[in-house]
């Protein structure tokens, strides 16, 4: 969805149908970010719903750079981080259990896809490749998101796609 100064004048005016549509197309994304910090289903599925509420109240400081995603997905980061410095006993956050994700918006395929990479891959390459393949990311906005380098993401995204096609060349010979 490419996102026009049109666009941030009827998100501003509080244009109900710019924001839904806004929301349908990265209620999913934002719900992974937020899960993928707290590791919290219900956490998560609040901090979405905090994340669109804050980019309203906010849109005054969203500068028009073509960077709506990444503006969006900060506004997450930044709840969710905030969430768990506000968390007493960081203990008690369970471990990511990827079979409670549910992600509305995403077809069974994507979700398989976020299942299988749960253990197989590290935090990191798990993340760069999810954004690639489930949310069609480009490689120069996972590594600004990541900071990282482009040449750092890339080799990252392929050395875990190796992987996967190992294990699964491996699971065959089983």
């Amino acid at each position: 969805m490419i996102i026009t100064q049109r666009t941030i004048e009827n998100l501003k005016n509080r244009d109900e149908k710019t924001f839904n549509k806004i929301y349908r197309e990265y209620e999913g994304l934002i719900y992974y970010v937020c899960y993928s910090i707290t590791h919290n289903k219900e956490v998560s599925e609040e901090l979405m719903q905090d994340t669109f509420i804050k980019l309203l109240t906010s849109l005054d400081t969203y500068k028009e750079n073509g960077h709506f995603k990444q503006y969006l997905m900060q506004i997450a980061r930044n709840l969710s981080k905030n969430y768990l410095t506000r968390v007493q006993n960081k203990e008690n956050i369970m471990a990511v259990d990827v079979s409670e994700l549910q992600i509305e918006n995403n077809t069974e395929d994507n979700l398989k896809v976020i299942l299988e990479l749960n253990g197989l891959l590290s935090p990191i390459e798990a993340d760069i490749v999810i954004k690639k393949i489930v949310y069609n990311f480009k490689f120069i906005e996972i590594a600004e998101d990541n900071n990282l380098t482009l040449g750092e993401t890339q080799a990252i995204y392929y050395r875990a796609l190796q992987k996967v096609k190992d294990a699964y060349e491996e699971a065959e010979r089983v």
